[in-house]
């Protein structure tokens, strides 16, 4: 059960979440003075919605892979880990 989370860590792409893009987008538009209503001609109601899509699918996927490491067996490390 380990080596399937492990597996799903090691393969998960390393992407910034499609909101986050958003909102920076939302941020660095009225940092140049322009106002939000102008951004909706730029950023439509779908580009929210397949974000809202895109997020909910890697937070099940997150969630998955963390209960999956929850459920999986624990093992002594093969030296002393300091700090811990």
């Amino acid at each position: 059960m380990s080596e399937t989370a492990i597996a799903t860590l090691i393969t998960t792409p390393e992407e910034i979440p499609p909101l986050l893009e958003i909102l920076w987008e939302i941020e660095q538009y009225e940092a140049q003075g322009h106002h939000l209503i102008e951004l909706s001609e730029i950023i439509g109601l779908e580009d929210f919605e397949e974000a809202s899509k895109k997020t909910h699918k890697h937070s099940l996927c997150n969630q998955r892979t963390i209960d999956s490491l929850r459920r999986a067996n624990p093992i002594a490390a093969p030296m002393t880990i300091r700090g811990f």
